[in-house]
């Protein structure tokens, strides 16, 4: 694991409800050299049936992460 990630420290955690909106503020970081961090995960639907509805979560880093090539 490079340097960077170890040390690079999270702002702020978003969730979105879609990956277009997740796209944007990954675009808007990039515009500030911010780093991001992006995963989804599955999570229960609200109106209380057994489905679930997607989540981004988009953190935002103090730094880019670097990607080490062995």
């Amino acid at each position: 694991m490079s340097d960077d990630v170890a040390t690079a420290q999270v702002l702020s955690t978003n969730i979105f409800g879609s990956a277009a909106e997740a796209i944007e503020a990954i675009g808007a970081a990039d515009v500030l050299g911010l780093g991001v961090k992006v995963s989804n995960r599955l999570v229960p639907d609200e109106d209380g049936d057994d489905s679930f509805v997607e989540e981004w979560v988009v953190e935002l880093l103090t730094s880019v992460p670097t990607v080490d090539e062995d």
